[in-house]
């Protein structure tokens, strides 16, 4: 996943909104810049003059006047021509238009009537365009700036949104699939750029999340491989022992090796041992299967597990008493509930308590215990066999696994009934965990939701 900061980003429909208001009033406000402020002021000293002719309007046919007037006005590079009642009275000039100190910019006019006098007084005035001040255009404006204008404005208003939507739409959508054919080429290291549209912001997201997903993906597949590569090999070594010492027990009976009927008896004692590890070794596996690759789901049912546990106790004490264990069984009167699926729960207790029993020599005891907390229901098998070594602790629960001082690995185990019996209370929304005693031995303790509890 990118680190990048994150830009704020609009929808594409906002943007193409800004867009046409874009397109729109860039030309106009460029074309209202250049009429009323570079066309709108025929020269800086335009004003004042049109000031002093009104000041002055009782004097205009006063020669005095007149030459103060035509110093200011040489000076100030403006030009006037005064008519009273239509009567030339005063030019500052005799050619008021012509150019003057090679500039060859148009020079601009502006007549003045000045009001509430009597005979009309009439002034034009003649001033060099300077492009400074506000106001509107005057007579003699190069008016063909205003198209001009207007057009460039258009032309750069449309240029800059063509740029950002490359950037920020066509250039990534193009890298969005560019990538798509890498992904398909197996590469899924790839980087989208970053967009102010949401859209495409929100595309890049997904398709970040796509890659990582197919990544973790491919990571987890490879991973299942080697498990499954390992699975088989492992069922495949177990399945061999027990049916290797069946031969050799049959092939031996079939030789005449058991002589006395006390050899047979215990030639058939052992083929019958080994045949029964058989079966649990093969039930473990579809158990196992069913489980990790059918995905299962639990049938829950309102279920009162310290009665379940109470029954599968009492099965099994005859085979406790037999080996010279004690079963004990502990529980509150009142029921703990759970919901759950008693077929599964029931294997998985059943595990643990056969686990327990095999590894518990004669003389010793298993402790089983039931008891409701305020959100969860906790049961507990505790033996008082070997206990677990530590350097097998952590992987007690992997399926198969055969360390070289594990319990599976002394009892010619498959390794599989600690794994079903954790994943079928991981799929309760439980889980099981072991230790060992103090006093010696171990415990497995597992729990269970309460119903509407956590």
């Amino acid at each position: 996943m990118s680190t990048e900061p994150r830009l704020w980003t609009l929808p594409l429909r906002r943007w193409l909104v800004l867009a046409l208001a874009v397109v729109f009033f860039v030309p106009v406000l460029a074309t209202a810049v250049v009429v009323f402020h570079v066309l709108g002021n025929p020269g800086n000293g335009t004003a004042a003059v049109v000031e002093r002719l009104r000041e002055g309007v009782s004097r205009w046919e006063d020669p005095q006047w007149q030459a103060e007037v035509g110093e200011d006005l040489a000076a100030q590079g403006v030009d006037v021509v005064l008519l009273v009642d239509g009567r030339e009275v005063y030019r500052s000039t005799a050619e008021p238009l012509a150019e003057t100190g090679g500039d060859r910019r148009a020079r601009l006019v502006q007549r003045l009537v000045v009001p509430g006098v009597q005979p009309p007084h009439t002034a034009y005035v003649y001033g060099r365009y300077t492009g400074q001040g506000w106001g509107p255009p005057q007579d003699g404006a190069p008016y063909w700036l205003m198209p001009v204008v207007g057009l460039t404005a258009l032309l750069a208003a449309l240029g800059g949104i063509g740029w950002f939507l490359g950037r920020t739409v066509v250039k990534p959508l193009a890298a969005a699939s560019e990538a798509a054919r890498q992904v398909a080429a197996g590469n899924l290291d790839v980087d989208l750029p970053a967009s102010r549209v949401r859209e495409v912001a929100e595309l890049k997201t997904a398709f970040e999340s796509m890659s990582g997903g197919l990544r973790a993906s491919l990571e987890q597949q490879a991973q299942m491989e080697q498990q499954r590569r390992f699975f088989i090999g492992a069922v495949a070594h177990d399945l061999r022992t027990p049916l290797f010492a069946l031969r050799g027990y049959l092939e031996g009976m079939e030789r005449g090796l058991a002589d006395t009927p006390a050899k047979r008896a215990q030639y058939v004692a052992s083929a019958q041992e080994k045949a029964a590890a058989l079966e649990r070794l093969i039930a473990d596996l579809f158990d196992y299967t069913r489980l990790e690759y059918l995905e299962q789901a639990p049938n829950r049912e309102p279920l009162d597990l310290a009665a379940l546990l109470r029954r599968l106790a009492d099965g099994l004490r005859p085979q406790a008493e037999a080996k010279g264990v004690a079963l004990a069984f502990a529980a509150p009167e009142e029921p703990c509930m759970v919901d759950g699926d008693a077929h599964l729960l029931g294997r998985a207790a059943e595990n643990l308590l056969d686990n327990a029993l095999r590894f518990t020599p004669g003389g010793g005891s298993v402790q089983v215990e039931c008891r409701a907390e305020p959100d969860r229901v906790t049961f507990s098998v505790a033996d008082t066999g070997p206990g677990i070594p530590a350097r097998d602790l952590p992987n007690l629960f992997t399926p198969l696994y055969r360390g070289e001082t594990s319990r599976n690995r002394r009892t010619g185990g498959a390794g599989l009934g600690l794994a079903i019996a954790r994943r079928i209370l991981r799929a309760h929304g439980g889980d099981l965990t072991a230790r060992n005693r103090g006093t010696g031995g171990a415990v497995f303790t597992g729990w269970l939701p309460r119903p509407g509890g956590g």
